[in-house]
Order: structure tokens, then C-alpha cells, then sequence
């Protein structure tokens, strides 16, 4: 009878390096949404309410007169980015998809599984976050390039390749700031919990009460700052600045950028942080 030597034997390999790692966890986590169907036909209906407005647009190319709705890259805000219906498919997309991406792994106990093949914590909450991102930049800034590329092509406002690129920058920082603090707050409701229709409840609970209570605090005090309660318009007004003022517009929240700016951005930290300190602790239960 041979004899095999069963001791422990300590790995020899060569390690893939930590970039590889994270974009194998992104790969992973980006693939899992279009697998679903219905996601799917949400992710088409967004990009059909931008055919709708390129339709639109062709119509209006062909009569040969500028609407008021693509002057002054208002057809990206108000056409698009800011539509009450576009802001609902984002919402429902990020608690279908994110709240399940670290639920999932609690309820199952993958957590030791993913520690214990050199990813380190802060690997697991940078593939996590930046799947969810990413896969919601796909939703915005897919979207948002093939209505420039409509304008680009049909649109008769004269503007200059310096105003295009403008235009071209503000749809990117629009996408990233609809994508970005609405990633870090799902992934926070998707670490409280092992059930993953609990987090999305949760995050929708915290969208509609943002959306509901400010018109409400508005209107009781007779106040302005209580708009600032509200989600849509925090990433709309923040949206809104990115754009060059080549048609004047009444702002939507009576202030500058820094206020909205500083709310999404300790959102987007503290969710961040709640989310690594319930990582530690999850692991360390299991």
C-alpha cells in the first residue's frame, strides 16, 4: 500500500495580481443582472424613453424648426436624467440588483469562502460597489451618449465643439451622480440583512419617504431648505449645474453646489463605512 504524503503543503503559486481580482468579482457581478429577464426589460424601457425623444427629434428635424425641448441641452436634464419615470426605473433597478449583492453572500456564508482566497475586505467592498456602478452607469450613461450622438446627428442648434464636449463631460458627471451615492446607500441596506427583498424594501422605504416628506415640510413650514430632504432633488439640482447655462433656468433648489454635494457625499461615506464595519463583524460571527 503506498504511502502519500497528506501534510499541509503551503502554496507555491504565483498570486494574480489585485486588480485582476476585483475585475474578476466585477465580471462575476455585472454578468448576473442581464441573466434575469425582467431586468432586462426594464434596462430596454430606459433606453426606450431616449428612442422616444430621438424619434421626437427626427420629426422636429424634418419640419425643420428647433423644439424648445433640445434647446440648451435641456432634452439630457429635463428630457432624460431628471423625467420623474426615468428616476423610478433607476430606483427599481439598483434595489433589484443591489440589494442582493451582499445579502446574497451573508445568507449563504460566502464571506469566508471570499476571505480566504486572498481577498482581502476592502477587495470584496470595491468589487461590490463598483459593480453596482457600473452596471447602473449603463443604464444612465448608455442611455445619455445615444441621445448626444441623436442630437449630434439631427439636432439644428448651432454649437461649437467646445459646447459639444461641455455637453459630453455633463452627461458623464450626471450618470456618476445618479450612480455613485445611490450604489453606496443600496449596498448599506443589502449589509443589514441576510434577505435580499428585505434591503430592497428598505432602500425604497428610504427613496419615497425622501421623496414624499420634503414637498410635505415644504409646504407646512412655507420653507425652502426642506426640498433638500428629497433624493430626486438633491442629484437633479447637483445634475443640473454640470451643464452650461446656454438657456436660463430657474434652479431647482435655492442654493449652490456645496450643499447638495456635501449630503450625497457623507451619504455616499458613511454608507460606505456602515458597509465595512458590518463586513467585519459578519465575518467574524462566521
Amino acid at each position: 500500500m503506498a504511502i502519500y504524503d497528506q501534510s499541509y503543503a503551503p502554496w507555491t503559486g504565483t498570486y494574480s495580481s489585485r486588480l485582476s481580482r476585483i475585475r474578476a468579482m466585477i465580471a462575476m457581478e455585472l454578468a448576473q443582472p442581464f441573466k434575469n429577464l425582467w431586468v432586462l426589460i426594464i434596462v430596454l424601457f430606459s433606453f426606450s424613453i431616449v428612442g422616444s425623444w430621438l424619434l421626437l427629434l427626427f420629426f422636429a428635424t424634418s419640419s425643420q424648426v428647433i423644439p424648445p425641448f433640445a434647446l440648451g441641452n435641456r432634452i439630457y436634464r429635463e428630457g432624460f436624467y431628471n423625467y420623474p419615470l426615468f428616476s423610478m426605473i433607476l430606483m427599481v433597478l439598483s434595489a433589484t440588483v443591489g440589494a442582493s449583492l451582499i445579502a446574497r453572500d451573508v445568507r449563504h456564508h460566502a464571506l469566508l469562502m471570499y476571505f480566504s482566497r486572498s481577498i482581502t475586505r476592502a477587495d470584496y467592498l470595491v468589487g461590490k460597489f463598483l459593480s453596482l456602478v457600473l452596471f447602473l452607469m449603463i443604464v444612465t450613461l448608455g442611455p445619455g451618449l445615444l441621445l448626444f450622438l441623436g442630437q449630434l446627428g439631427m439636432g439644428q442648434e448651432r454649437l461649437s465643439t467646445g459646447e459639444r464636449l461641455s455637453d459630453l463631460v455633463a452627461i458623464t458627471l450626471h450618470s456618476l451622480i445618479l450612480s455613485v451615492p445611490m450604489s453606496a446607500v443600496v449596498l448599506a441596506f443589502s449589509s443589514l440583512t441576510k434577505r435580499t427583498y428585505l434591503a430592497a424594501i428598505l432602500w425604497v422605504i428610504f427613496y419615497f419617504i425622501s421623496a414624499s416628506l420634503s414637498p410635505t415640510l415644504t409646504f407646512a413650514l412655507k420653507a425652502e431648505w426642506p426640498k433638500m430632504l428629497s433624493w430626486p432633488n438633491l442629484t437633479a439640482h447637483l445634475g443640473d449645474l454640470c451643464y452650461s447655462p446656454r438657456v436660463p433656468s430657474p434652479p431647482l433648489l435655492d442654493c449652490g453646489a456645496w450643499p447638495p454635494l456635501l449630503i450625497l457625499g457623507s451619504l455616499t461615506i458613511l454608507s460606505l463605512a456602515l458597509v465595512w464595519r458590518r463586513l467585519r463583524s459578519t465575518e467574524g460571527e462566521e
